[in-house]
């Protein structure tokens, strides 16, 4: 692990050590961009033990730099005075101290944007992200400027995928959004699919399969889809169905089962 590397495993350790006060068994991952920290079980705190959650990584920071900034004093004057001690000190500094600042802007996915999120979903009743992000594209589109103009050619990149990946949430969300109202008739088609009714099964799953924006919701209808045209028989469409599954997503081991005993009834 190098140098940066473990300036941000500080970080997400304080992030860990909070989670397991509030009984979560963390994860760290270390990557390109930084590090993340993630839940076994991940389960609802509530907001202010989010937010407490997401301050705790800046405040690791923040102690480190610290220590660094008082303790610096007993370090052996060879190397504190010596242009590898400064370069040291001002290393430690910065990451600890500034990246921390900077970590805390309102801006997902940083630790300042998870907390706006969770003070927004606090006062709006659970829908704070949209507002959440839109503020996030904001402050990307003010940094932008802001780090091109001190020549911080990558906090500007950075600024730039933020605002973008921002922007692709914000779709997705509409999507999601568009899409809850069809988990009602989901759970009616699964009803009649106990039932057997093949006709209400095909009857409300094929707009929901035809309307969804989210690749979720459209793989359960397809293959709602899928099980209602192998109740009829009909094995050419339920492969069309199972053949339009969004990429990543298989049919159900039940469903496979039905394929082959719908494939092995079918005349010829």
């Amino acid at each position: 692990m190098d140098g940066t590397r473990r300036k941000i495993a500080h970080r997400e350790f304080g992030h860990a050590t909070m989670g397991m006060a509030f009984g979560l068994e963390p994860r760290i991952d270390l990557h390109g961009m930084g590090g993340t920290t993630s839940w076994a079980t991940p389960r609802d705190l509530g907001a202010a033990r989010r937010i407490a959650i997401s301050v705790a990584g800046p405040a690791a920071g923040f102690v480190l730099a610290a220590i660094v900034y008082w303790g610096w004093d007993f370090a052996p004057p060879a190397f504190s005075a010596a242009p590898l001690g400064r370069f040291v000190r001002e290393e430690l500094w910065f990451v600890n101290f500034w990246w921390g600042v900077m970590n805390l802007l309102p801006m997902l996915p940083l630790d300042g944007g998870n907390v706006t999120v969770q003070l927004l979903n606090w006062l709006t009743g659970g829908k704070g992200e949209r507002p959440a992000r839109i503020i996030s594209i904001a402050v990307a589109g003010l940094a932008v400027p802001a780090a091109a103009w001190f020549q911080n050619f990558w906090g500007a990149i950075l600024a730039v995928s933020f605002a973008l990946s921002n922007w692709r949430g914000l779709k997705d969300l509409s999507a999601r959004e568009h899409d809850a109202p069809m988990h009602d008739a989901l759970k009616v088609a699964y009803e009649a699919l106990e039932a057997k009714d093949s006709a209400r099964v095909l009857e409300l799953a094929r707009p929901v399969a035809l309307g969804s924006r989210t690749a979720p919701v459209r793989a359960e209808a397809l293959q709602l889809l899928a099980f209602g045209f192998l109740l009829d028989g009909r094995v050419a469409e339920a492969d069309a169905a199972i053949a339009s599954l969004p990429k990543g997503y298989s049919p159900h081991p039940s469903l496979v089962e039905l394929r082959a005993t719908a494939a092995a009834a079918a005349p010829g």
